[in-house]
């Protein structure tokens, strides 16, 4: 059989750590081993969270187009996705006998004829892969709230403000002298209660007012509205994740004119409305069969319905479809047994993860080591006069907010290193007791279990139509054939 390498990175910095060429040598050693023609190894730096692969897709091209069957070979999973986007384009391939997929570090060889087992172990592989992708965003996130608490804005600056660097290399904000003056009179022209939106925004074209964006597009009614009247950042408060927070930045107007506009906006022919304040267990999550409308839940005599207001084919209890969702998570609940198997080879699965954290400390290490070699150099040269101690003191503030940088991003490594088992691990446990965990759940928490299993919900009759998401459907189909341990024999099928 013919066979294809990849060999991934997904930062060209991490190949100072001999990551690509490890994996080359490993590719070229399993095809000699397995007697495999190989025909080239992909050496790919991008990331795998990207909605865009293009390297990627260029593999796949190449094997769709081929007139035989291709071994594609990979160090692990994660070398090759960290999301289930790319297992659907596989399993297609591997379906139609046109790809055998080989996972070094897993011993996992998977063709047409893997059973669910095997199919599972590629499932469980990839969500073990997202989950250490998804952790370091997480701590991204933290540091952002972090820099929210204290007082510093983490965007674009509004209109009427403007992004800067200062001399110590420090993001800030200031007051954009240009757009600054019309912003206020926005306010002011608006509080009168005497002008539409749409009249202001004309207006405020007229006086040459434009947008914060690259382009300077003309004032227009929707971003005044949206991005101008409605931002308490003006008066000293900033909107994150539903909060306001203080800001440390200048502030244009007072906030008792912030205040007039909105009750002038909130009143401008409108009625006060609030939709949706009720969740319901099924609120946004099904269609129906004949029109593909949305359904909707409402409550009648203690009695939760759940209705089609385009088509009215549906009407039918909540309570039917809740007893169906709850058969659902009864055949995805694991035995005790093979919730100690999985979380076995997660840890193998671990492994690979530790290999990915230490690369990246390894590099993290050596660029300080270069920073701070640079810092001895930079002292040595005041000291001789080759630079003057003003030029000393830019460079060494520079070379400090690059140190702080690589910190940061070797603390989110750590933090993500220790809880990638943690996490995965607890998503194990839950599944031993999901049928339990379901049926004592309230609504709004009914809702987000459903969200997290299911996929293209629909109602027919009074009939709940669904597919599961990935890794769950292959967890059912496991817990319905037993098929939870690969054949020992697994790895050994002929591959030529």
């Amino acid at each position: 059989m013919k066979a294809l390498g990849i060999a991934r990175v997904s930062d060209p910095e991490q190949e100072d750590g001999q990551s690509t060429p490890a994996q080359v040598r490993r590719v070229t050693e399993h095809a000699a081993h397995k007697n495999l023609d190989l025909l080239q190894v992909y050496e790919i730096t991008e990331s795998s969270t990207k909605d865009t692969r293009k390297k990627f897709e260029a593999v796949i091209k190449r094997i769709k187009e081929s007139s035989e069957p291709i071994a594609l070979i990979v160090d692990t999973i994660d070398r090759l996705q960290r999301s289930f986007r790319e297992s659907v384009e596989l399993g297609d391939l591997l379906k139609q006998g046109k790809l055998e997929l080989h996972f070094l570090r897993e011993n996992l060889i998977l063709n047409k004829d893997s059973n669910s087992a095997d199919l599972l172990r590629w499932d469980m592989g990839v969500m073990f892969a997202r989950s250490y992708v998804l952790q370091l965003s997480d701590n991204v996130k933290r540091a952002s709230d972090q820099k929210i608490r204290s007082g510093e804005w983490t965007g674009k600056a509004p209109c009427g403000y403007r992004n800067v660097t200062l001399e110590n290399e420090k993001k800030w904000i200031e007051v954009d002298d240009d757009r600054a003056p019309l912003v206020v009179k926005a306010f002011e022209w608006y509080a009168a209660g005497d002008i539409s939106i749409r009249a202001l925004a004309k207006k405020l074209r007229e006086a040459g007012l434009t947008t914060n964006t690259k382009s300077q597009c003309p004032m227009y009614s929707s971003y005044l509205e949206n991005q101008i009247l409605k931002n308490p950042f003006y008066y000293g408060e900033m909107l994150y994740k539903g909060k306001l927070h203080p800001h440390k930045y200048e502030t244009l107007i007072p906030k008792w004119l912030w205040l007039k506009c909105e009750q002038v906006r909130l009143n401008w022919g409108k009625k006060p409305f609030k939709w949706g304040a009720k969740c319901f267990a099924f609120k946004g999550l099904l269609e129906c069969s004949k029109c593909g409308w949305m359904l909707s839940s409402y409550e009648q005599k203690n009695f939760t319905y759940i209705r089609c207001h385009n088509c009215k084919a549906i009407h039918c209890r909540e309570d039917t479809l809740l007893k169906q969702a709850s058969a659902i998570f009864a055949s995805m609940t694991l035995p005790d047994a093979v919730v100690e198997d999985l979380t076995g080879q997660l840890r193998k699965g671990h492994e690979t993860e530790r290999d990915f954290y230490e690369q990246n400390v390894s590099r993290i290490q050596k660029e300080l080591a270069k920073l701070d070699h640079r810092k001895h150099v930079m002292y040595e040269d005041r000291l001789d006069g080759r630079i003057t101690h003003d030029e000393y003191d830019k460079l060494i503030v520079q070379t400090k907010a690059k140190e702080e940088q690589l910190h940061d991003e070797m603390r989110s490594h750590g933090k993500a290193d220790e809880t990638f088992l943690i996490s995965c691990s607890y998503l194990l446990e839950l599944l031993k007791r999901a049928s339990d965990l379901f049926e004592r759940s309230q609504p709004a928490q009914k809702n987000q279990l459903l969200r997290f299993v299911l996929a293209n919900g629909t109602v027919e009759g009074e009939n709940l139509i669904y597919n599961l998401k990935s890794p769950f459907s292959g967890i059912v189909q496991c817990i319905k054939s037993q098929e939870w341990y690969p054949r020992q024999d697994s790895n050994l099928r002929p591959t030529g």
